[in-house]
């Protein structure tokens, strides 16, 4: 039974945005824009230099016919100073490094696409010829591949490793993000008592669920203006996941609020300058799990941005699968 679920859940993940191809995930949001990024191998073993496979780096690539690359490495330990890309033997781009990464764009990012499809390993060098940090190429060809499928790429000049002979031209051209009206939060939070709190409990599946408990945890609220506040009823924990439900109240009276994606439950859930925020860990390290951000229009709370990564194997690189713009009045 338990091998049965584990297959259902890997199955279930590949069906959605998320692909995994051997020590790489990729995702393209709504808008077509694609990310990949690297997941530790787990059973190479460790070079006799010490360096083992355990920095972590992102491929981005823009939707449209002159989408450009983005690529982003995180080395375990601090770098500084000039930073070379190496792919097998071959040095193939090199940049300085920021306080917790090393960034390459335009034609050094182009490079460094085009030659991970023929590699087994990319390793990071630092000034001094010393590797790093290492990362698995296995899955990164797969990866491109799908990007290139999914941008309209696959036959054109554009294309990573579909390429063809059409013209860039004929590449989609890329969207433009949905425009969400979003209200600015106004006014005074309005208090949430006793008899509104058990109305929320009742509405829910939170009822009874702290009688006894030496502590209750409070329900926070905030303005969101026009009268209405948010109150974020806490519902559960875990280990590291907080569970609440989101209540509208307005008028003295309380309400399931509308949540895009019908959302019956956030984690980890947060209020900050007119946005919600839902982050649920897989694990306590942050390597996997699921998040969304949220505004409110009035009448619900629509989805900005959602991010996912399914895989545990050390990335807390989140891959975005749902873009929109909020706009704030």
């Amino acid at each position: 039974m338990l091998l049965l679920a584990l297959l259902l859940t890997a199955q279930a993940a590949q069906d959605g945005p998320e692909k995994l191809y051997g020590d790489w995930v990729v995702a393209c949001d709504n808008l077509h824009g694609c990310e990949m990024t690297s997941l530790w191998p787990g059973d190479d073993v460790i070079p006799e230099d010490g360096s083992g496979y355990d920095a972590s780096m992102s491929v981005a690539r823009e939707a449209g016919p002159a989408g450009g690359f983005t690529v982003e490495v995180w080395p375990a330990g601090k770098l500084s100073g000039k930073v070379t890309v190496r792919i097998d033997e071959t040095a193939i781009a090199t940049a300085t490094a920021g306080a917790d990464s090393v960034t390459f764009k335009g034609a050094d990012a182009a490079r460094i696409a085009a030659a991970m499809p023929g590699g087994k390993q990319l390793a990071l060098v630092d000034g001094a010829g010393k590797v790093t940090g290492r990362i698995s190429l296995a899955g990164s060809s797969a990866s491109l591949r799908h990007i290139d499928a999914d941008q309209g790429r696959a036959g054109t000049v554009t294309a990573v490793v579909a390429k063809g002979g059409k013209p860039a031209s004929a590449v989609p051209a890329a969207k433009a993000p949905e425009r969400i009206a979003a209200l600015r939060p106004s006014g005074t939070a309005a208090s949430v008592s006793k008899a509104m709190r058990a109305s929320m409990e009742k509405q829910s599946d939170c009822e009874g669920l702290y009688d006894g408990a030496e502590s209750v945890p409070e329900v926070e609220t905030y303005a969101l203006g026009g009268g209405k506040t948010l109150a974020l009823l806490p519902c559960g924990a875990g280990a590291y996941n907080y569970s609440t439900v989101a209540f509208i109240v307005a008028g003295g009276k309380v309400e399931r609020a509308d949540v895009d994606g019908g959302d019956e439950m956030l984690t980890n859930a947060g209020f900050d300058n007119g946005v919600l925020s839902s982050y649920a860990k897989g694990r306590g390290v942050g390597d996997c799990g699921d998040s969304a951000r949220y505004v409110w229009d009035g009448k619900g709370f629509r989805m900005t941005e959602a991010r996912e990564m399914s895989e545990c194997r050390g990335s807390n690189n989140w891959l975005a699968t749902y873009r929109a713009t909020p706009v704030f009045r």
